[in-house]
C-alpha cells in the first residue's frame, strides 16, 4: 500500500531531514502493535509499504525527524484494506500545497499520483472554492487538462479564503480528487518581495531574492519550473545573509523557463521570475551593453541645410557627461574647428553639431562623429556621394540665392489662382519686405496691364481680379517687385493643362451658380430657363426629357441670351410633357436643375401660350403706316402740295382722313388716294391759307386702329423773291425767281432791303420701308410708344443733309456784317447733327419762326430719323 501526508505545521528549530512510517493490523476492530515500515528515513512525503497481507485492514502513523531528533508521531489514520486496486482511471494526486501567496493569486503544486490507472495521465484538472462554500460550489479553474504539476491561478479576490483539490485523468477518465489544501487567504502580506532580474557592468545576468523574515535555520531553495534545482553547470547560487542569488553563466535557449526561490522555516515566503524568449533577448542584449558601453543616441548623424546656404551637420545623444569629447572625421582623416568648419558639443541637450560654410566639389565623401563618454563610446556616419551630394549642394545653392533675394521685397507664396464665388478668376501671392517705394507690375504675356505704386495689402497679399474669365484670357502673368534692395518675379502659365484646370473650376462655380430651372410662355412655346452668373463656352450644356436626351431640332432648340440658359419648346404638345433636366459639366462633374413640366404646370403654360400667339398675331396684322408723314409742313399760298406714305395691315386695312379732328374727305382741290393697299397720297393742287390745319390719316382693321398727323402750315404772298436753293428732306433742289434790284434802289436812303425767297413747291416724302416687310412683334403695352415714336422720326429718315444758301441780292449789297453772321449761324445750326434730339429740333423751329420769318427765309424742315426714346443722346454743343 502507498501512503501519503502533510508536512507538520511545526517543523521545530531546523529542517526536516526525513520521515518514519508506522504501521498495525487491525483484527476485528482491535488494533495491534506498531511497526517500523522503514528503518531508514525518506525524504518524500509519500511511501510504498512492502510485505503486507491481502484483505488484512491496517492502521498509518507517520513521524517527522530533524537534526534535534524524531518528533512526536502523528495520530493514527482510519483503518484500510489492504487490497489490490483495479479500476482504470487514475489515483489522487498528493502533497498538493500553495505558494507565493498574494492578494489577487497563487500557485499551486502537486505530485502525481502513485497509481497512475490502466494509462498514462495525459494531465490534471484544478478545483477551488471559497473554504465556507458549500460542496457543490467547486467549480474547475483549466478547461484543458495540465500538462505540468503546477498552476498560477489568478482572479483572487483579496482577503477571501479558498481552498483547493487537484485531479489527474487519463484514456479511461478523471480520478479521485485530491485531498482539499488548508485554507489560504488571498493576501500580500507586508514586507513581501519578489525575485528580481540584474545586470552588473561586466554584463552578468543573475536573479536575486530577499528575505528579512529567515530564522536561523531558514534556507534559499532555488527551483526551475517548480523542480528543485541540484548541482548545474549553467547557474551559480550565492546566498549570503538573507540575500539570495542565482547567477547564468552564459543565458540559453535551456535556461528558459519559470524560476521561484522559497524560504523555508518562515510562514511561505516565495517568489518566482519567467524568462522567456522575448526576456532572455531583452537580458541579453543588455548583458552586451554593459560589457561594451556606448553612447546612447536619439538621433543618428543628418544634414540639414540652413537659411543662408549652410550645412548643418548633427546627432543628439541621451546624455553626456561633462567630460565627453567628439571627434569629427571627414574621408578617415580627422578635422578641426576653423574657417570652414564650426564645431560644438552641448553636455546638457547631448547635441553634437558641425556648420559648414559653403558646401563645394571637394566636399563630397563620408562624415563620422565620434563619441567618448568615459568607458562608453559611439559612433555614426553620412555618406554624401553621387546624386545624394549633388542634390545636397543644388539645395544648399538654392537656400544661398533664396537668403539674398528675401533681403528685398520677394513673394512668401507664388502666384497662383482662385475662382472666387462671383465666379471670377483672382490671381493672388503673398509677398514680404514691402515698402511704400516698392513698385508691383503686372504683366500678361509680357504685355504690362497693372502698375500698382500706392499699395496696402492686408496680409501681404496681392491680387488681380480679372472677372468673366473666359478663353482671351489665356496666358502667361508675371507679376514683378522691385525697389533699390532688389527684384523678384513669379510667374503663371494659364495655358493647356493648367488653363483647361482653371477653367474646369470657373465652369464648376458658374454651374453651382445655376438658379432653379423656371417655366416661362412666350408667342412661340413654352421656354425652360435658369441663370448663372455668367456663361462662357467651356461649360457644356445639355437637356434630359424623362431621362431621355434631347436631340435638338427646330421645334426643340437650347441656347443662351445673356447669362440665361434656356430651352424652348416651339408649339408645345401633351407630348412634351414630363420631367426635364438642365444637365452642366463642368469638365468633371456634372451638375443637374430639375423641373416637372406635366399637371398644372404644363395646363397653365399651354394656355399662356396660347394667348400670346393670339395676341402676336393680332400685333403682326393689325394696321398701322409704315412710312409716316412729316410733323409739320411749311408751304407759300398758291403752291401745290404733295404727301405720301405707305401703310400696311392684314386684312387689307380701311383708311380715311380727319382735318382739325372732324371727317375729311377727298374734293376737287384736295386729292386722296389709296392704291394696291398700300400707297396713300394726299394732295392740294393750290394751297390757300383755309388749307392750313392739322390732318390726320386713320388706318383700321379688325386687329387694330393707327393715327399718323401731320401739321400744315400756309404762308401768305408778299413782296418779290429772289431764288432760294437748298435741300428739302428728299435733297431735291427747289428752285425760286427772284427779282433783280437797281442800283438806285441800293443806295436809296442806305436802308438795307431784305428779298424773301419764294417756294415754287414742296414735295414733302418720307423714306419707306419695304412693304413686303414683315413687322417686328410688339406687345399691346409698347403699341402707343411705338407709335408716338413714329410720329417723332418720321421724315428725318430721308434727309441726309440741310444746306441753306445766301440770296445774290445779299452778296450784291456788299455782305453786311450783321445779316451775314446771323445767317452763317443759322446755317451751322441747321446743319445736321449726329446726336439731334427734341429739344434741338424745337430750337430750330423757334430760331425759323422769330428770325427767318421775318428775313423772308422760307423752307421746309422736319424731326431726325432718330428717336429720343430709343436711342437717347446727350444734348451736346453741337446738337444745342
Amino acid at each position: 500500500m502507498v501512503l501519503g501526508w502533510k508536512q507538520p505545521e511545526a517543523i521545530g528549530g531546523t529542517e526536516i531531514t526525513g520521515y518514519y512510517v508506522n504501521y498495525r493490523e487491525v483484527v476485528d476492530g482491535v488494533p495491534g502493535k506498531w511497526k517500523e515500515a522503514n528503518i531508514k528515513a525518506v525524504t518524500e512525503r509519500a511511501y510504498r509499504i512492502q510485505n503486507l497481507k491481502e484483505n488484512m485492514v491496517y492502521q498509518f502513523q507517520v513521524a517527522a525527524a530533524n537534526l534535534a531528533g524524531v518528533g512526536a508521531p502523528s495520530k493514527p489514520s482510519k483503518p484500510f484494506k489492504c487490497e489490490e486496486w483495479t479500476i482504470a482511471v487514475p489515483g489522487p494526486p498528493h502533497d498538493v500545497k500553495c505558494s507565493e501567496v498574494r492578494k489577487d493569486s497563487l500557485v499551486l503544486l502537486w505530485k502525481e499520483p502513485v497509481y497512475s490507472g490502466r494509462s498514462p495521465i495525459v494531465g490534471y484538472y484544478v478545483d477551488m472554492k471559497e473554504t465556507e462554500a458549500k460542496e457543490e460550489r467547486w467549480r474547475s479553474v483549466n478547461e484543458k487538462p495540465l500538462q505540468k504539476k503546477f498552476l498560477k491561478i489568478d482572479g483572487l479576490t483579496q482577503g477571501v479564503s479558498y481552498v483547493f483539490r487537484v485531479r489527474a485523468t487519463n484514456q479511461a477518465g478523471v480520478g479521485k480528487p485530491s485531498d482539499v489544501t488548508d485554507a489560504v487567504i488571498a493576501e500580500t502580506r507586508p514586507g513581501t518581495k519578489e525575485v528580481v532580474v540584474d545586470v552588473d557592468d561586466n554584463g552578468v545576468i543573475s536573479l536575486n531574492f530577499e528575505c528579512d523574515q529567515m530564522s536561523p535555520d531558514s534556507k534559499f531553495v532555488w527551483s526551475k519550473n517548480y523542480e528543485p534545482i541540484e548541482d548545474d553547470p549553467r547557474l551559480n547560487i550565492d546566498t549570503k545573509g538573507g540575500k539570495s542569488k542565482l547567477s547564468f553563466k552564459d543565458l540559453g535557449e535551456d535556461d528558459l523557463g519559470i524560476y521561484s526561490c522559497i524560504v523555508t522555516d518562515t510562514d511561505g515566503v516565495s517568489s518566482s521570475y519567467t524568462i522567456d524568449e522575448e526576456e532572455m533577448k531583452r537580458l541579453l542584449a543588455l548583458s552586451h551593453e554593459r560589457q561594451f558601453p556606448t553612447v546612447p543616441l536619439i538621433s543618428e548623424l543628418a544634414v540639414e541645410i540652413l537659411e543662408k546656404g549652410e550645412v548643418r551637420f548633427w546627432l543628439q545623444a541621451e546624455k553626456l557627461s561633462g567630460n565627453a569629447k567628439a571627434n569629427f572625421v571627414f574621408n578617415d582623416k580627422e578635422i578641426f574647428n576653423g574657417e570652414k568648419y564650426k564645431m560644438k558639443v552641448d553636455h546638457n541637450t547631448g547635441l553634437v553639431e558641425m556648420i559648414m560654410d559653403k558646401l563645394e566639389e571637394k566636399d563630397e565623401g563620408t562624415y563620422t562623429f565620434q563619441l567618448q563618454d568615459g568607458k562608453a563610446t559611439n559612433q555614426s556616419s553620412l555618406v554624401l556621394i553621387g546624386d545624394v551630394f549633388k542634390k545636397l549642394q543644388d539645395e544648399a545653392d538654392f537656400q544661398r540665392k533664396e537668403w539674398h533675394r528675401k533681403q528685398g521685397p520677394h513673394f512668401v507664396d507664388k502666384l497662383g489662382w482662385e475662382v472666387t464665388d462671383e465666379c471670377n478668376v483672382m490671381l493672388k501671392c503673398k509677398v514680404a519686405n514691402i515698402k511704400k517705394e516698392t513698385h508691383i507690375v503686372w504683366y500678361k504675356d509680357d504685355r504690362e496691364i497693372m502698375v500698382d505704386e500706392e499699395h496696402d495689402f492686408k496680409d501681404g497679399v496681392c491680387t488681380l481680379l480679372i472677372s468673366e474669365f473666359s478663353k482671351k484670357d489665356a496666358g502667361t502673368y508675371e507679376v514683378i517687385l522691385k525697389d533699390d534692395r532688389g527684384k523678384d518675379s513669379s510667374e503663371l502659365k494659364l495655358k493647356d493643362t493648367a488653363f483647361a484646370d482653371l477653367m474646369n473650376e470657373v465652369c464648376r462655380k458658374i454651374a453651382l451658380s445655376a438658379t432653379d430651372l423656371k417655366i416661362q410662355s412666350t408667342a412661340e412655346g413654352i421656354r425652360l430657363y435658369s441663370y448663372v452668373t455668367y456663361y462662357v463656352e467651356d461649360l457644356r450644356v445639355g437637356w434630359v426629357h424623362n431621362d431621355t436626351q434631347i436631340k435638338f431640332t427646330d421645334r426643340m432648340r437650347t441656347g443662351v441670351t445673356g447669362e440665361q440658359i434656356w430651352l424652348q419648346i416651339n408649339e408645345p404638345t401633351p407630348q412634351d410633357k414630363g420631367r426635364y433636366i438642365m444637365e452642366l459639366f463642368d469638365g468633371n462633374t456634372t451638375h443637374k436643375k430639375t423641373v416637372d413640366l406635366s399637371g398644372q404646370a404644363f395646363d397653365e403654360a399651354f394656355a399662356e401660350f396660347q394667348r400670346l400667339k393670339q395676341a402676336a398675331i393680332a400685333e403682326k396684322n393689325r394696321a398701322r403706316v409704315l412710312g409716316g408723314l412729316p410733323d409739320v409742313v411749311t408751304i407759300q399760298e398758291g403752291k401745290a402740295l404733295n404727301l405720301s406714305c405707305t401703310v400696311w395691315g392684314d386684312p387689307t386695312p380701311e383708311v380715311s382722313w380727319l382735318k382739325n379732328e372732324k371727317s375729311f374727305v377727298s374734293d376737287a382741290n384736295c386729292i386722296l388716294k389709296f392704291e394696291s393697299g398700300k400707297n396713300v397720297s394726299f394732295s392740294i393742287s393750290t394751297v390757300s391759307t383755309q388749307d392750313s390745319g392739322k390732318y390726320s390719316i386713320v388706318v383700321k382693321n379688325k386687329y387694330g386702329t393707327e393715327t399718323s398727323d401731320v401739321t400744315v402750315i400756309v404762308m401768305p404772298v408778299s413782296g418779290q423773291t429772289d431764288t432760294v436753293q437748298g435741300h428739302n428732306q428728299n435733297n431735291k433742289t427747289v428752285s425760286k425767281k427772284k427779282k433783280a434790284m437797281t442800283p438806285s434802289k441800293q443806295k436809296e436812303g442806305g436802308k438795307k432791303d431784305f428779298i424773301k425767297p419764294h417756294v415754287e413747291e414742296i414735295t414733302a416724302t418720307e423714306e419707306t420701308p419695304d412693304p413686303n416687310e414683315i413687322p417686328p412683334v410688339e406687345t399691346e403695352k409698347d403699341t402707343k410708344s411705338n407709335q408716338k415714336a413714329a410720329k417723332k422720326t418720321a421724315g428725318k429718315a430721308g434727309v441726309a443733309e440741310k444746306v441753306l444758301q445766301p440770296t445774290e441780292s445779299w452778296d450784291r449789297q456788299g455782305k453786311k456784317p450783321l445779316e451775314k453772321a446771323a445767317l452763317d449761324v443759322l446755317i451751322n445750326i441747321y446743319r445736321p447733327s449726329q446726336l439731334e434730339t427734341d429739344a434741338a429740333y424745337f430750337f430750330k423751329e423757334m430760331i425759323y419762326t422769330v428770325i427767318f420769318m421775318p428775313c423772308g427765309l422760307y423752307f421746309q424742315f422736319g424731326h431726325s430719323g432718330r428717336s429720343p426714346e430709343t436711342e437717347p443722346s446727350p444734348m451736346d454743343a453741337e446738337g444745342a
